[in-house]
């Protein structure tokens, strides 16, 4: 028998929105039917964007990935809203703030136009596009992401922008190119100079954190770097002083890209130190050798230094760099991350 329960979604600023949701719907379908958008993207239980903790009442949960939720967080609590249907009242606490919080879908979906198409590494496409129409504006946090739609198809892959908003109506994206990959096959074969994709977004709960002068180190694997660049080029925009380090990784020196543009960064931001870093390197390699785990843990233990932690690239990465940053001490409320996840 289906029942009806109440859903109080609590955000970072401890503000709130309280709504229905029969225990044959999830929170994010619940939402989407009384106009409430919540940060979800993949709504497939394999993303992540959606997670929350459950700090009141009780549900079940949908087949979901355990890279998205892992076991040890499903039993402390947290939840997946795309796969969470409530069987009593629930209140749930989400990593954003209000305003994140959107009450209509109108201004999120727009055209753009591809105006760049060019590969930049072995496996890295730049696919740039600007927004069409009278209003170019283009606003997104630094982090966010945004689903692009194959044209003439109704299949999306959610990007993150390497730029930061503008006025101008520019997206920089840095696409890793999948054998098989759906929208890797539109790159390759039928993507041209002109065309119109349609585009949905931001979305996204990855971003910078406030936290006072404290150092900000931000680790990339591969096309990680886009929103890596899109939160250090935000700081060079806001003229932010905190020191700050990228440590940009790939496994080897055919696929890494964009190193002329974060020189050009660290020329004009002072506070920028670079760590490009290659894992099965040859001996003219001129950067640092290793995997960006490795370099981490070396500067990490050099230093004593305990900075916020920025994450962004494959599970296991990301997860190779938490474990050390846990071993060294950082807490975990300093660490941020955002895994690449199979796409469906």
């Amino acid at each position: 028998m289906v029942s009806t329960h109440q859903v109080k979604i609590i955000t970072q600023d401890d503000e709130s929105v309280t709504f229905e949701c029969r225990s044959d719907e999830d929170v994010i379908s619940a939402g989407l039917r009384q106009d409430i958008y919540l940060m979800a993207s993949c709504r497939e239980g394999g993303c992540a964007t959606c997670k929350g903790y459950c700090s009141e009442g009780d549900y079940v949960l949908g087949k979901f990935s355990s890279q998205a939720l892992p076991y040890e967080e499903e039993e402390a609590g947290e939840v997946l809203l795309c796969r969470c249907y409530p069987t009593t009242d629930i209140e749930v606490e989400v990593p954003y703030t209000y305003d994140r919080i959107s009450f209509s879908d109108e201004g999120l979906a727009f055209e753009a136009e591809v105006v760049e198409l060019s590969q930049i590494s072995s496996n890295v496409v730049k696919f740039q596009l600007k927004r069409t129409g009278d209003d170019k504006q283009v606003n997104f946090a630094s982090g966010q992401f945004f689903d692009l739609e194959i044209p003439g198809t109704d299949i999306t892959r959610s990007y993150s922008p390497a730029n930061t908003a503008n006025q101008q109506g520019d997206l920089e994206f840095l696409i890793r190119i999948v054998e098989g990959g759906q929208f890797s096959t539109y790159l390759k074969n039928d993507a041209k100079i002109g065309q119109k994709i349609n585009v949905k977004g931001p979305s996204g709960i990855f971003g910078l954190k406030e936290n006072g002068f404290t150092p900000r180190y931000f680790v990339a694997g591969g096309t990680g770097l886009a929103p890596v660049l899109s939160m250090v080029r935000r700081m060079h925009e806001w003229d932010e002083p905190q020191k700050c380090v990228i440590y940009f990784g790939v496994n080897t020196e055919e696929e890494i890209f964009y190193l002329d543009e974060l020189d050009r960064l660290a020329e004009e931001m002072k506070t920028l130190e670079l760590r490009n870093c290659v894992w099965k390197c040859s001996d003219e390699w001129h950067c640092e050798r290793g995997s960006v785990v490795d370099i981490l843990r070396r500067d990490l233990q050099e230093t004593a230094a305990k900075p916020d932690l920025y994450l962004c690239g494959p599970p296991g990465m990301v997860d190779a760099t938490f474990a050390v940053c846990a071993e060294l001490g950082i807490p975990k409320e300093r660490i941020y991350l955002e895994k690449f996840l199979p796409s469906g």
